[in-house]
């Protein structure tokens, strides 16, 4: 498990079954099997079904009729796709949340960018990421454009670790978003923060993009393959 951070057994199966997919101890078409990777794990099935859940939800798995659950890997049209929809609809988000967002969010913001800048696990960053967005936008009266945004970001998760993996200068360059967009935060400035998510978003889905193009995802399962 990560250190730094408690975790619950689901959050420990999916992370561990995650890694293992992005690193290759499940090539693209293998068989995940319930009971095998409960037993290996050392915990019951219940975590492990959820986790294949998630799995799912991400885009790393697929359901078959037949064979139960099957590893799918991960395509650039699809990240692609899913950076597109984040890159409208995420600006438009912070926008609508901003005058809910307390100073107190804020501070919770600023905190768990400190944590996401002292650590050098992809895994943990992915996670304290999510959290960090999720802290500055989470007080939406919209909720369906707020399950939309979620969603989006919660698929998008595997990707952002895969590109972490890759390169630690793309988390580098992360953390030099945040601390900009936490300024527009501590100015109120509109503007400047739907602008800087936008920008934010197009930066990342860029570096993605250019470790595709440049396969420099050594030892990794792969690159993410276009359709």
């Amino acid at each position: 498990m990560v250190e730094g951070r408690p975790r619950t057994i689901r959050q420990h199966v999916l992370s561990t079954l995650r890694t293992e997919i992005l690193q290759g101890r499940y090539p693209i078409g293998s068989r995940l099997r319930q009971e095998e990777v409960a037993r290996r794990l050392g915990v019951s099935t219940t975590p492990v079904r959820e986790a294949f859940r998630d799995l799912l939800a991400e885009g790393m798995i697929s359901l078959d009729a037949h064979r139960g659950a099957v590893v799918r890997g991960l395509t650039l049209s699809e990240v692609q796709e899913i950076y597109q929809m984040r890159i409208r609809l995420e600006p438009l988000l912070a926008e609508r949340t901003l005058d809910a967002i307390s100073d107190e969010d804020i501070a919770r913001a600023e905190a768990c960018h400190r944590e996401m800048c002292r650590t050098e696990n992809p895994e943990l960053w992915a996670s304290l990421n999510q959290e960090f967005h999720v802290t500055l936008t989470g007080n939406s009266n919209d909720r369906r454009l707020g399950n939309i945004v979620y969603t989006l970001a919660h698929a998008a998760s595997p990707y952002v670790v895969l590109s972490l993996f890759a390169r630690a200068e793309i988390r580098e360059m992360n953390n030099r978003d945040h601390a900009e967009l936490l300024t527009f935060y501590q100015a109120r400035d509109r503007a400047g923060i739907a602008q800087k998510t936008e920008d934010h978003l197009a930066q990342t889905l860029r570096a993605i993009e250019l470790e595709v193009e440049s396969k420099s995802v050594s030892g990794l399962q792969a690159v993410l393959l276009s359709k």
